[in-house]
């Protein structure tokens, strides 16, 4: 059973997932491409999920990029990264039972592996450990970039269908979805908290109906619960890690919510392949931009979806389209000011962008 593929599938329809031909600029890896421009040193890093790349380019010069391949294997079928803090990338590979460690500045990769399964989310704990999730084999991994091998031994069993990792404040948080044999919600979610020390179970947390992903903030974990397929019922569930506290999920997250991220301000970025991007700002409980009105790029009067989107430190928000060869959409990753949320840029990149990321790799 290819359950990472449900995973995407659970994210894009399956008409956007037929092969799609790569063409893009490419350089070779190296730190004077990770230093950017002088007017803009931030690299824009997104992976290309049906094409087994992962993608940079230059904020202040985007047709400058480069790409680095992760296999040749149909099984690598990336829809996320992480990033640690410096130049490596940890990459989870979809169907093939394996986290690739990419050097940014090198171009190299090293492959960590497992018996079988899959991999979908990761997080770094330090400069050098990885933790990841399988969800077919319903764990939560670790390995390290001191360990002599490749093979994952560090493993631990969790609530069914891990998919995210958080980490904060020295402590580790995995996202469960808890999906039954048919890929439906069997209960509430489950985040457990993971002892980094003893790679034991600390405490579990019920959230809402088929969590995804989750990001961190103010010491609070916010977790996206996409609900059910067409059913415009996601939510979102806030944990206060200071007493543990549940809250009840915020409703009004539109249609299978799914990858957030959390500015500095406390501005929540939820994305959906449905919607757009959903602009929720988490201090006061209140949106910005709902799922009525969501930040999207439209085609006529229907807006794209979105795979992610980050506020930079540019003040500019990246916001990644996946595309559709069926459609003639090749993937884009838009634009927009932070500020008046107006749309600004559009690149095009190939079909399958999944998340962004965009930071500054060398000062």
């Amino acid at each position: 059973m290819k359950v990472s593929m449900s995973v995407i599938r659970r994210l894009f329809p399956l008409s956007l997932l037929a092969a799609a031909a790569c063409s893009a600029d490419s350089t070779a890896p190296n730190r004077g491409f990770l230093a950017g421009t002088d007017a803009d040193r931030q690299i824009i890093t997104t992976v290309l999920s049906l094409n087994s790349t992962l993608l940079q380019a230059q904020a202040g010069a985007p047709n400058s990029r480069q790409l680095l391949a992760l296999g040749s294997s149909t099984q690598i079928t990336p829809v996320g990264f992480s990033l640690n803090s410096g130049t490596l990338a940890a990459i989870p590979t979809g169907n093939a039972a394996s986290v690739l460690v990419a050097d940014l500045e090198f171009g190299t990769t090293r492959s960590f592996t497992w018996s079988g399964g899959n991999a979908t989310g990761s997080a770094w704990f330090n400069a050098s450990t990885i933790i990841a999730t399988n969800p077919s084999r319903n764990l939560v991994v670790r390995m390290t970039l001191a360990q002599t091998g490749n093979a994952i031994i560090d493993t631990l069993l969790v609530a069914a269908f891990p998919t995210d990792v958080v980490v904060t404040n020295g402590r580790i948080f995995v996202v469960s979805s808890n999906l039954n044999s048919n890929f439906a919600p069997a209960g509430p979610g489950v985040i457990t908290e993971i002892s980094p020390t003893t790679f034991a179970v600390v405490r579990t947390f019920n959230v809402g109906r088929n969590p995804g992903y989750a990001a961190a903030f103010n010491n609070k974990l916010f977790v996206t619960n996409a609900g059910d397929f067409s059913a415009n019922n996601g939510t979102l569930s806030v944990i206060d890690l200071a007493t543990n506290a549940v809250a009840a999920p915020v409703t009004g997250f539109g249609d299978f919510p799914g990858q957030i991220t959390i500015d500095p301000q406390g501005i929540a970025y939820v994305s959906g392949f449905a919607f757009g991007t959903v602009i929720y700002n988490t201090v006061t409980g209140t949106f910005v931009r709902g799922a009525a009105n969501p930040l999207c790029a439209p085609v006529g009067n229907v807006c794209r979806g979105a795979t992610g989107a980050q506020l930079a430190g540019n003040g500019r928000i990246y916001q990644t389209f996946f595309g559709s060869t069926a459609a003639n959409q090749p993937g884009r990753i838009f634009v927009y000011n932070g500020t008046t949320l107006a749309l600004t840029d559009s690149i095009t990149v190939p079909v399958g962008t999944s998340s962004v990321d965009v930071r500054t790799f060398v000062p």
